[in-house]
């Protein structure tokens, strides 16, 4: 019986452990997103030539790298090359808003603000060559 508990008592402080740690660096992430780690700013498409520019940006749990092509100073479209998040966190609406707004600075879609923020960090990275 007390090899039982023993083991109870390890596996319980395991998973503890590992759950802290998880929360605390989901914290960081979500910090990082949410400060100016992340710079999404209004870009000046007039300034950049015809074609396709790819960006990408990730951290932890989520991560997503964009092509937008840019012709007579407009966006005429956006992709996701590819993404990492949970499932039903893609925030795929974001390329819809930066579409509308002609910017990669747009709304987060509720609910999946991580991979908002990462698909828009991504964006003007593209669209700035950082």
């Amino acid at each position: 019986m007390r090899t039982a508990a023993r083991v109870f008592f390890v596996v319980l402080a395991v998973v503890l452990v590992a759950v802290g740690a998880l929360a605390i660096r989901m914290t960081v992430m979500g910090r990082r997103l949410a400060a100016g780690h992340t710079t999404v700013a209004s870009v000046d498409l007039t300034q950049l030539p015809d074609g396709r520019y790819t960006g990408s940006f990730g951290d932890f749990l989520v991560s997503a790298e964009v092509e937008v092509e840019v012709h007579a100073g407009r966006i005429t479209g956006a992709r996701i090359v590819s993404q990492e998040c949970g499932p039903g966190y893609e925030a795929a609406e974001t390329i819809d808003r930066i579409l509308a707004a002609q910017s990669p600075l747009v709304d987060v879609v509720s609910g999946a603000t991580g991979s908002s923020r990462s698909i828009m960090v991504a964006a003007h990275r593209a669209l700035t060559g950082q």
